[in-house]
């Protein structure tokens, strides 16, 4: 199994988690998307992502708080760590600096331009207007082609994730050309135009995810639980979200 979309940094004992998914059978996307969550990925052994990966990004709701210091040291962190993919980044129109031309979307650009450049997968996070996410992409020039030595070792295409996916099939249509993969959460199948879009997207696009942090121990009562018990939940929820598609 593999939850596409996993906040290891936010949940409980993260190193002892991980050690417990692996024993699971669950692979998982680390996502970090603020420098706090960098740090805690950092200081994991790499034994512990086999067949797993790291991603590093900036999130919307965290963008006021970055600086330029911050900026520098994701780029030499994405530098360092060829198996490293973008993201979480995005739009979300519940904070400040959404409007166009806003911080929003000069971070959302940044990190677009840098997975372009890097030749990397980019995990993306939309609450508002996915119509907007696909123009930055396509104005970036996103996916683009390798243009490195590092590149050259990786996969020859990249992918567009959009996590917890929650548009309609126009955006599956509209996100053909950029080799996308809809992470679909339990949410996703909440709102009537994503229930309707679901069935129409390819089936090797479609992949699986819990955005487990720690609102997902407090809302399952696992605050003070094992870290087995909170990996069991885990592959729980995916197999819920998975069964909700067959």
């Amino acid at each position: 199994m593999f939850d596409f979309h996993l906040h290891l940094a936010r949940l409980p004992q993260p190193m002892m988690l991980a050690r417990a998914l692996q024993k699971k059978g669950l692979c998982f996307n680390a996502i970090a998307c603020e420098p706090a969550e960098w740090e805690v990925l950092q200081k994991m052994d790499s034994s512990l992502f086999e067949g797993s990966t790291r991603n590093y990004g900036i999130h919307p709701m965290t963008i006021a708080d970055v600086t330029e210091a911050d900026w520098e040291r994701l780029e030499s962190l994405l530098d360092n760590y060829p198996d490293a993919n973008v993201g979480e980044c995005g739009l979300d129109k519940r904070y400040d600096g959404y409007a166009e031309g806003g911080l929003q979307e000069q971070a959302f650009r940044r990190q677009v331009e840098l997975a372009r450049n890097l030749h990397r997968d980019l995990h993306i996070h939309c609450v508002g207007d996915y119509g907007r996410i696909i123009k930055i992409l396509e104005e970036c020039g996103y996916p683009g082609k390798k243009s490195n030595i590092k590149s050259r070792q990786r996969a020859p295409k990249v992918h567009v994730t959009f996590h917890r996916f929650g548009g309609d099939i126009s955006i599956v249509k509209a996100a053909q050309e950029l080799n996308p993969i809809f992470s679909l959460h339990l949410d996703s199948f909440h709102k009537k135009s994503t229930l309707a879009a679901i069935p129409q997207i390819p089936a090797e696009q479609i992949r699986f995810e819990t955005d487990a942090d720690e609102t997902f121990c407090s809302a399952n009562l696992l605050k003070n639980e094992s870290v087995d018990k909170i990996a069991k939940a885990l592959i729980e929820q995916l197999k819920e979200t998975e069964q909700l598609v067959r």
